[in-house]
């Protein structure tokens, strides 16, 4: 019997990709979804008290005071972007965000409040369908939302460990990337990378018949393309054009090629949007617009016995 996937990844606190992936099996007629990663947003948006009913959101209006219903419409669309709006005062902001650790008490405390929101969203839309929900988080996520992800009842949180997707089929799933520019929360050395995916991989019993959800693409492939930087980390430009390189994981390139699983689910580098094949193993990205409110995914037709009978890449 064919299973049908949805997977997506990468989607950065974007609310209206959230609520578009949850939508996305009704919409594709899938029967599983899967999360690969990279949850959380990337900022905080303070929304300032004004006197009355006023806020004053620098970073989208300059120093135009809006109204209450004014600021919930900009509030709606920071969220769509992948960022968390904040309400505050000129007195919290002069008193914390001059201090890291209280910055980064404040961007957990949105983090785990939406993201709680957002599992409270998935049980309602999900509730008598059926449809299974799998996710891990990335690289760029703080490992304290992992175990909000693990207490969900609405989901398998996936990472490191070996799921029964059914008609033989398992998935083996690791969520952090080798070391990048930015030095995210989960980066590890790819002998690190390629230690611990081999035990795991090393476990499931027929290859073959293996989805392997591994968050950073295999290196050197058409799938790993990001801009090269230089060391203010901005794009390195030649001849009028932005200059490309491969920055995947060399660890996960050799574990697909050793063990060859019927199908790579990959993300992290949102630019390379495609599909490559590493022997029989059919890996994909599936890339990222979360900023633009677009949901970009894979759809997976799957078999058990047969492998990956067909794929399609669908963003909107």
């Amino acid at each position: 019997m064919t299973k049908r996937i949805y997977f997506a990844t990468d989607i950065h606190g974007s609310e209206v990709c959230w609520r578009k992936f949850l939508n996305a099996a009704r919409f594709y007629q899938a029967d599983t979804l899967i999360l690969g990663g990279d949850v959380s947003g990337k900022a905080v948006v303070p929304v300032v008290a004004r006197p009355g009913d006023g806020f004053l959101i620098r970073q989208f209006h300059g120093e135009r005071v809006l109204s209450a219903d004014e600021t919930a419409q900009v509030e709606t669309r920071i969220r769509d972007m992948g960022f968390y709006p904040y309400r505050t005062t000129d007195e919290e902001l002069e008193e914390i965000w001059d201090d890291p650790e209280a910055v980064h008490a404040v961007f957990l405390k949105v983090m785990r409040e939406t993201l709680t929101r957002w599992l409270d969203l998935a049980e309602q839309r999900l509730a008598g369908t059926g449809i299974p929900l799998y996710a891990m988080t990335g690289n760029d996520d703080p490992p304290e939302l992992q175990s909000l992800l693990r207490d969900s009842p609405v989901l398998t949180e996936t990472e490191e460990g070996l799921v029964d997707l059914g008609e033989g089929i398992t998935m083996l799933s690791f969520g952090y990337s080798n070391p990048t520019p930015w030095h995210t929360p989960r980066e590890l050395p790819d002998d690190e990378i390629l230690r611990r995916v081999e035990k795991k991989a090393a476990a499931v019993e027929r290859p073959e018949r293996a989805v392997f959800n591994l968050h950073v693409p295999p290196a050197r492939t058409a799938i790993d393309r990001a801009p090269a930087l230089d060391g203010s980390l901005k794009p390195v430009v030649k001849g009028g054009a932005v200059v490309m390189e491969s920055v995947g994981s060399e660890a996960v390139r050799r574990v697909l090629e050793e063990y060859q699983p019927m199908l790579g689910l990959h993300g992290h580098i949102h630019e390379s949007r495609g599909a490559v094949r590493l022997g029989s193993t059919l890996a994909v990205n599936p890339g990222s617009e979360y900023g633009d409110g677009v949901l970009c995914g894979a759809l997976l037709e799957i078999d058990g016995k047969r492998g990956v009978r067909h794929y399609q890449l669908p963003s909107g």
